[in-house]
Parts: structure tokens; C-alpha cells; sequence
């Protein structure tokens, strides 16, 4: 007798296998058989007639990390079909930390993360606080995390803009080794974000034959993804050449128009690259809008010391500072591509409004009005910037070494603001996307949000429905799976995911969130 059963579902088991019509069955956590034509007894049922019994989708690039740690509800990856989602990208983590770091450190992820710790005084040093603070936790999906590279060059030499010393690069490494071997899945690099922007090829090299070492992956949020994204790719490249490391380039796009229509050529690099022996893949949203904080728009320069730092350089109004921004608001696609979308209640008379609307309300220049909604904020304030073109980003989808992202963190549909739509909808906008344009196979989509990533991962008992693996499940409706989020109106969940399995128990049955929570922090 099995536990429970999916039957009459079209099974796309995440191989790039051709769907065919069967039952899967489940026990003890597991998969226990897969049918194409026998019915056999289990305890539960649950119809899957006119949907895709697919693997649970695994979401390789977020920014979970302080979700396990808070009671805020968490809901919206479990809405969109997501059983799997990895933390600490982009250079960004709450670990390593130490008392002497740890002001510098919080200040650092407050200011680019959406979601924090609820609790301001906590207190977590590394990948072992990490498990004991989040097990036992209530969890509807499964959660993970990459190291920072910002945070680990933070908690060994602060926000300085400098080269480590040999005894440092030497305490970054040991430090990193431990994360690995604590649970830590590799380390990510946020090249526009000090301080991992002050790292060198030298530097990266180094700490990525650690990652090598700990068969992990070195996630990358390019130095540059508009003017400079050709010499970018060549930085990771000669990394990941020099260190044998996986390497995972993050959200892959192209910004600004005059980087419109060159997705084939920048493509064609990578998979050169990859014909030539270096382990490289990527991932990618399925959105022409990208979402970081304003601060992005301050240079590397005056970000250098920390938030305390950037704050007095925002006061001083330099010449220099001037003009810098005006040139990455420029790169970015200017005043009117910017979309305040959450000054968390300090401005909320900016929040849904572009950057170049707020100046002309206040007869004022975009630059004054970013440096005043900055200070104001005290560096804290999340935008949407449309910076992208739809064609790029459809011949991105195309490609089969690019896995499906969303950049997002977890969020309840409380939150009284309208964060980036990719926090609420990603998994079903890519399916969207496939079926509207014709993209892509049904059986080619389902890998890209699940068999491609856990071969990245090294997951061997997820991303493939066969029998023994974990029953992490998603059952959606291809022909009716849809994001319902808008940049104005985020918040709402999608349409088309039908039911939701972490390790065979349900968390969502017939669109309804069950209140059942088995997910868990899963370690490398």
C-alpha cells in the first residue's frame, strides 16, 4: 500500500524525455513507482487529469536566506510550483559573521536584500548557527545557501577597497572550506556590489579551487551586464579556467539598448567556452525589468567603507559623485526605467513611482532625488529598473545550459508594497512564456526548471521523477499557467499549479496552500 498517489497525469520526469500519461506513486518520503498502466492502492489520491506531473521546480538563484529564520509567513515560492530554493547569491549573505563584522555585515544585506532577520540583535556566525537556528522550523519548502563572497571579504577585512594580504586571503579560504563543509553549496560574487566589486581574478581564482575542492559552484552576478558584459564573461571565464571550478553565471542578460540584439553573440561566447573544457552554465529570469537597490546607482568608490561611508558621500554631493551617477543612470537606461518599489514605509510617497515622475513632481534633477530618497532611507530602497529587451531575453530561454531563476526571496502575500514580479510568478511566467511563444517543448521547459539545476547542484535524488528519488512534486496546468503579478500589482499568486509535494507530504492540493510544513535546510 502506498501513501499516496498522482494518477492520470502527463509525467514529464525532468530528463527531456517525451511526456507520456501514468500514475506516480509515493512512500515514505519517497518515489516508490511510476505506472503507465496499472492502478495500484495507496492511501490518498490525487487527480492529475490534464496536468504535467513534473519534479518539483528548483529555484537555483535567491535570496532566502533570512526566510527559515523569521515567522513571516512564507508563500509565494511555494505558490509558484517551487520545492527547492538556493540562498546567498550575488556576494550577499548573512555568513560568515563575527562580532567585529557583524554591524558592517547587517547593514551591508539590509540595504540589498528584500527580506532581513526580524529579529535585529540576532546574532549568527556561520553555517553550523545557521542549521541550529532553522531546524526544527516550520518550512513549507526546502531551503539552501551559497557563501557571499562580499560577506566572507567583510567578516576577514571589512569594506575596504584593497587587496587581502596574503594572511587574509589565507582566512577567507579556511573560512570558506568550513562553510562547504558545513552544508554551504559554494559561493557567490556580486561584482557591482563592495565589497566583492574590490575583488581581483587573482582573488576569485583562489577561493574558487576551494569551491573545486567541495564540488560546489561559483555563482557570479557579473562586474558588468551592459557596456562591458563581453570583458565581464572573460573575467569569470579565466577564473573558471584557471580553477576548474563550476561556475554559474546569475541572471543573465542584456542591459541598456545599446546592448539590444547581441544575445547570439554573447551566447556563442559561453558555449564556446563550454566546447572548450570550462564547466559553465547559467540561469536566467524571464522578465525585460531587473530589481536591485538605488544604491546600485552610486559608484564603487563611495560605497567603500560601508553604508555609514556611502551615506556622508551621498551628503557631500561631490562633483565626482555627481557625474558618476549620472553615468550609471544613464547605463541603466535612465530616469524613467527606475521604479521606486519600496522605501520599507521611511518615503512612502515615492513608492510606485519612477525615479524621473518623482524629480519632475519636485522640479528637481533624477540624481537630487536619488540621493534624497537614499539618505532618507539611510540606503535602504528597492527598484525595478526596465533596462532589458523581450527578444534577448526569449533567445536566453532557448538555450539548454540556462536554468530558470528568479532572484526573489520569499515572501507572504501581506507584504503591503509591490516588490519586482519575479517574487511572486517566475515559475509560471517561464511555462507562460514557452507555451505563448512557442519556445520550447514542454518536456525541454520542465528540465529547465528542474533536471538542469540539479545537475548544477549535484542534487542526485531530486530534479528526476524515478523511483527512489524524493518526492519533491510540482502538478501544473501547462495550457492555464500563468503570472498574475504586474509592476504595479505584484502581489498575487499565479494561476495553473495545482498541487505541491515536499518529500511526499502535500503543501499545496487543488491551489490551496495545506498549512503543512516539512521543508527543511538542506546541506551540500
Amino acid at each position: 500500500m502506498f501513501d499516496l498517489a498522482l494518477k492520470n497525469g502527463i509525467i514529464a520526469d525532468g530528463t527531456r524525455s517525451e511526456p507520456y500519461k501514468g500514475n506516480v506513486y509515493i512512500k515514505n518520503g519517497k518515489i516508490g513507482l511510476i505506472d503507465s498502466h496499472n492502478s495500484f492502492g495507496s492511501k490518498k489520491v490525487l487527480d492529475c487529469s490534464g496536468n504535467v506531473i513534473s519534479p518539483g521546480f528548483i529555484d537555483i538563484h535567491t535570496h532566502i536566506d533570512a526566510c527559515p529564520l523569521n515567522k513571516k509567513e512564507k508563500q509565494s515560492l511555494l505558490n509558484e510550483g517551487t520545492t527547492f530554493a538556493l540562498g546567498g547569491n550575488c556576494g550577499i549573505s548573512l555568513i560568515p559573521s563575527n562580532d567585529e563584522s557583524r554591524k558592517g555585515i547587517q547593514d551591508f544585506f539590509n540595504r540589498t536584500v528584500e527580506i532581513v532577520p526580524e529579529d535585529k540583535n540576532l546574532k549568527i556566525n556561520n553555517m553550523k548557527d545557521y542549521i541550529k537556528l532553522t531546524e526544527g522550523k516550520p518550512l513549507p519548502i526546502n531551503y539552501a545557501l551559497l557563501v557571499g563572497h562580499g560577506t566572507l571579504r567583510a567578516s576577514v577585512m571589512g569594506f575596504e577597497d584593497r587587496k587581502p594580504t596574503k594572511d587574509e586571503l589565507e582566512k577567507m579560504k579556511a573560512s570558506l572550506d568550513e562553510e562547504m563543509k558545513n552544508g554551504a553549496f559554494g559561493m557567490s560574487l556580486g561584482l557591482i556590489y563592495p565589497p566583492s566589486s574590490y575583488g581581483d581574478v587573482d582573488e576569485f581564482t583562489e577561493l574558487a579551487k576551494v569551491i573545486k575542492k567541495n564540488n560546489g559552484i561559483l555563482s557570479v552576478h557579473m562586474r558588468s551586464e551592459s557596456t562591458k558584459i563581453f570583458e565581464a564573461v572573460n573575467e569569470m571565464l579565466e577564473v573558471a579556467e584557471k580553477s576548474g571550478v563550476h561556475l554559474q553565471i546569475s541572471h543573465l542578460k542584456l542591459m541598456g539598448k545599446p546592448q539590444w540584439g547581441r544575445s547570439a553573440d554573447l551566447l556563442n561566447k559561453i558555449n564556446k567556452a563550454r566546447s572548450q573544457g570550462i564547466d559553465v552554465n547559467c540561469d536566467q529570469y524571464p522578465y525585460d525589468a531587473s530589481s536591485t537597490g538605488l544604491a546600485a546607482l552610486v559608484p564603487d568608490w563611495a560605497l567603500s567603507g560601508g553604508n555609514d561611508a556611502m551615506l556622508e558621500n551621498l551628503k557631500a554631493k561631490t562633483g565626482r559623485l555627481i557625474k558618476d551617477m549620472e553615468d550609471i543612470l544613464e547605463m541603466r537606461g535612465g530616469a524613467s526605467r527606475v521604479l521606486i518599489a519600496s522605501t520599507h514605509d521611511k518615503l512612502p510617497e515615492v513608492e510606485g513611482k519612477r525615479l524621473s515622475e518623482i524629480a519632475e513632481e519636485n522640479n528637481s534633477n533624477p540624481i537630487d532625488e536619488a540621493i534624497r530618497i537614499l539618505m532618507g532611507c539611510g540606503g535602504g530602497v528597492q527598484c525595478v529598473y526596465f533596462c532589458m529587451d523581450l527578444d534577448d531575453v526569449c533567445n536566453i530561454i532557448k538555450d539548454m545550459d540556462i536554468a530558470v531563476c528568479s532572484d526573489s526571496t520569499d515572501f507572504s502575500y501581506d507584504v503591503d508594497y509591490n516588490p519586482h514580479p519575479r517574487n511572486f510568478g517566475t515559475m509560471p511566467r517561464f511555462f507562460q512564456t514557452v507555451r505563448e511563444r512557442n519556445i520550447m517543448s514542454i518536456e525541454d521547459a520542465v528540465y529547465k526548471a528542474t533536471g538542469l539545476p540539479a545537475k548544477i547542484l549535484h542534487l542526485p535524488d531530486r530534479g528526476v521523477l524515478k523511483k527512489g528519488n524524493i518526492a519533491d512534486i510540482t502538478v501544473f496546468n501547462y495550457k492555464e499557467i500563468t503570472d498574475m503579478s504586474t509592476y504595479l500589482e505584484s502581489v498575487a499568486r499565479p494561476k495553473g499549479i495545482t498541487h505541491v509535494l515536499i518529500r511526499g507530504i502535500p503543501v499545496m492540493e487543488n491551489e490551496v496552500e495545506t498549512g503543512n510544513m516539512p521543508g527543511k535546510t538542506i546541506l551540500k
